[in-house]
């Protein structure tokens, strides 16, 4: 099913997508633009200032898992590597996920570019490279000028494959007039072609073109391969992306988000690099240009934001409402789960006790008889969305005991609390443990939307 996560990609990556299931990614991440962010620092904006840099470095230490260069860049723009770090642990969650015959697309521009280029070959491997797209926003004339210096008109899309084995269908587009008056004519029937060498064709297979009709011979005796301009799929598309315009005002598709990509240019990646069927993940899916050209050509789609713009209870985020406005369609079928804390703590208990159930995958008993849910593993679960006393896990205890659905002697109990516990459910637990020999895990949505290292 279509599925749009609101939180951090990371997370939802290691937590709710399959290792290998993804079969094709394409990330806009927020470029490095340098900027302060004001208030809190959190690190899916990525407009942070050189203080919070150095406090989040050394809080992660320099000498963490990322690459020797990123290290050495953090001691003098720890701006900037923070940023990288960032991207470096995302693009391995990508790289989980992705099946052993997808694509990865990276959309880039050049405060990063080559940085970023390091982390993929690093991680996908640079033997995995195919492609540095260069996509040419707008026509020179449009671009900014800067002085001293060449406009910057383009972007850069880094195209990766996670193995030698992966999904390609050549795409192609329209001659243009000026070409098809330079390169072709009309033959007695008015029909235009123009010759091509022969390449690599046999003897045998030469014999059978000429049968066709498909053979030109020269005066001097060297042969050409005749190529008719009605059955010409068009020129094949290069790595240099001039023909697609960018999101500009007048657009019909225009929906006003800052970093909005044309549908013509996802459309391309997506023809290019699967398959009807198959599964799209776009893990910064902004205002959902991915994931609704995915819908329109039939594939499933997996959109994630992180979108932490500030909002009335009950409303969408602002990344999603841009795509539920752009086609509700496309929302109606598909399902929305949230990993945002904040949006958690505003649930109300049903639908608090509904997301425990689908962030364990357990299923809700009927009838409950005080347990509100059990995993696939068996484990009981109990929901609830204020404090959790001594009583109340005393009784939880002595429903699981008694329940039909659940598997005897219990071993193990999950207890949620959407506010927390007190010092007698603390208590508690630590009887039952000791006592009756039945693990206890207390847990709070902070505790579950912890990313760990």
């Amino acid at each position: 099913m279509n599925t749009f996560y609101h939180g951090d990609c990371l997370f939802v990556m290691r937590h709710d997508i399959e290792p290998e299931s993804v079969d094709l990614i394409y990330l806009d991440p927020p470029f490095f633009t340098g900027k302060v962010q004001k208030g809190k620092w959190q690190p899916g904006a990525m407009e942070v200032s050189f203080e919070d840099s150095k406090k989040f470095w050394k809080e992660k230490g320099i000498a963490s898992h990322a690459p020797n260069w990123l290290k050495h860049i953090a001691i003098k723009r720890p701006d900037f590597a923070s940023y990288l770090f960032y991207m470096m642990e995302r693009l391995q969650a990508c790289h989980t996920v992705l099946k052993n015959t997808g694509s990865i697309y990276l959309h880039c521009d050049w405060r990063a570019l080559h940085y970023l280029k390091m982390l993929m070959d690093e991680i996908w491997g640079n033997d995995n490279f195919r492609n540095d797209i260069r996509w040419r926003r707008q026509p020179s004339r449009g671009a900014k000028a800067v002085s001293h210096q060449f406009a910057r008109s383009s972007d850069s899309i880094l195209f990766y494959t996670k193995s030698s084995k992966y999904h390609w269908i050549p795409q192609f587009k329209s001659y243009d007039e000026k070409y098809i008056k330079s390169k072709f004519k009309p033959n007695s029937e008015g029909r235009l072609y123009r010759i091509d060498t022969i390449g690599t064709y046999s003897e045998e297979s030469i014999k059978e073109l000429d049968k066709q009709g498909r053979i030109y011979h020269y005066p001097s005796g060297k042969v050409g391969l005749i190529r008719f301009l009605d059955e010409a799929k068009g020129e094949p598309i290069s790595d240099i992306w001039a023909d697609i315009t960018d999101v500009n005002s007048m657009a019909k598709e225009r929906v006003g988000y800052p970093t909005q990509k044309p549908e013509a240019l996802l459309e391309r990646i997506i023809k290019t690099s699967s398959n009807e069927g198959d599964l799209v993940l776009d893990p910064f899916c902004g205002c959902g240009t991915a994931v609704i050209v995915a819908s329109k050509l039939n594939r499933r789609f997996i959109g994630i934001d992180i979108d932490t713009s500030e909002r009335q209870a009950g409303e969408l985020p602002t990344a999603f409402s841009v795509i539920k406005n752009r086609g509700h369609e496309l929302f109606v079928q598909s399902y929305y789960i949230t990993r945002d804390l904040s949006e958690v703590l505003e649930l109300n208990p049903k639908q608090f006790e509904e997301w425990v159930n689908e962030y364990y995958r357990a299923n809700k008993p009927h009838p409950d008889k005080g347990v509100d849910g059990i995993t696939i593993e068996g484990i009981p679960i109990q929901v609830k969305a204020f404090k959790i006393s001594y009583k109340v896990l005393s009784q939880f205890v002595s429903d699981v005991k008694y329940h039909p659905n659940v598997k005897q002697p219990v071993s193990k109990i999950m207890v949620v609390s959407q506010v927390g516990f007190d010092d007698g459910a603390r208590q508690r637990k630590f009887e039952i443990e000791t006592t009756e020999g039945i693990e206890v895990q207390l847990i709070t949505p902070e505790n579950m939307l912890r990313l760990e290292d």
